[in-house]
């Protein structure tokens, strides 16, 4: 509830607006396991909130849907087919910093944690080798912790309204919650977003206020 509030509060403070979409290539890695790539789509909005001197922070939250088909292969031509679906929503919170190279044109950079929070990741195991069986789980329930706690960092372009980004997070949190091994979480992501705020909330409130000053006045 108090990240929530947090976020909502940042939201409110922000001068720039934007709904983004793009991709995303969650890996799922560690001790004793085979690595499992997720191919999927993010889409969301992101929120820039002005500091000093061409710094801010960017935030906002991103849903994010992947999926993965993997083939284990087993002694005597048996094997284990995985189906993966997953359902996650992120909330970064970056310190970023902008150059101008023009009125219209921009770059910039950030870097900062992200808030990964596992919704559903669905597995359908089908299985030829006698000593794996075939099941349909939800990961989240069985082994893996939801909370992913990551650190990266990112960058792009912006052209008038819009922007490109791109960035890298990387798993700080162990996810298994079933062994001692450790398990992690990391991925790339590239988004296409459109700027459609200008002003925060709370500025609005300050102008309505003054206009209403000034309209008692007269």
């Amino acid at each position: 509830m108090l990240f929530a509030f947090l976020l909502v509060t940042f939201i409110a403070s922000a001068q720039k607006i934007s709904f983004e979409a793009g991709f995303t290539n969650p890996v799922r890695y560690g001790n004793g396991v085979s690595r499992t790539f997720l191919n999927g789509n993010q889409l969301g909005f992101s929120a820039i909130i002005p500091l000093k001197n061409n710094f801010s922070l960017l935030t906002g939250a991103l849903y994010t849907v992947a999926y993965n088909d993997k083939l284990q292969g087993y002694p005597s031509s048996t094997e284990v087919h995985y189906y993966t679906f997953g359902h996650f929503a992120d909330v970064p919170l970056r310190a970023m910093y902008t150059l101008p190279l023009s009125k219209s044109v921009k770059l910039f950079a950030y870097a900062g944690p992200n808030l990964n929070i596992g919704l559903s990741q669905l597995e359908v195991k089908t299985s030829t080798y006698d000593q794996i069986s075939a099941a349909t789980t939800n990961l989240y329930t069985d082994s893996l912790y939801r909370v992913n706690l990551q650190l990266g960092a990112g960058g792009g372009i912006q052209w008038n309204k819009v922007t490109l980004k791109g960035g890298y997070d990387f798993g700080i949190l162990n996810l298994n919650q079933t062994t001692t091994d450790k398990l992690f979480q990391k991925g790339w992501y590239a988004t296409l977003s459109y700027e459609f705020g200008e002003l925060s909330l709370f500025d609005k409130k300050v102008k309505k206020e003054k206009k209403d000053t000034k309209k008692k006045k007269k």
